[in-house]
């Protein structure tokens, strides 16, 4: 994959990293997201089917689909690396939490 998309946008206490799939690939957002212990995060994810984002090491999913972004807000409280990815289409990007 390679890096796409913009900054991430700031939200009250963390930030908001967007993403977007086409046919099966992604077409917006970064390799990785660096955040620190006890940052916000936001991922959103723009989808043209009917698929599922998850976060590996915190547990947390969200259904996205054409005209229903997915989105998922938590605090990374745990360091190391986790693997974000939709389920049906594979790897979306990689959260490094130090």
């Amino acid at each position: 994959m390679t890096a796409c998309g913009s900054a991430p946008t700031a939200t009250p206490g963390g930030a908001l990293h967007r993403f977007a799939v086409e046919g099966g690939a992604r077409t917006e957002g970064p390799d990785r997201v660096d955040v620190s212990t006890g940052t916000a995060v936001t991922f959103e994810v723009t989808c043209d089917a009917t698929d599922e984002l998850h976060v590996h090491g915190y547990d947390k999913a969200a259904p996205c689909g054409p005209g229903a972004p997915a989105a998922l807000t938590f605090t990374a409280d745990v360091p190391g690396v986790f693997e974000v990815e939709m389920h049906e289409t594979g790897p979306l990007t990689q959260l490094r939490v130090q």
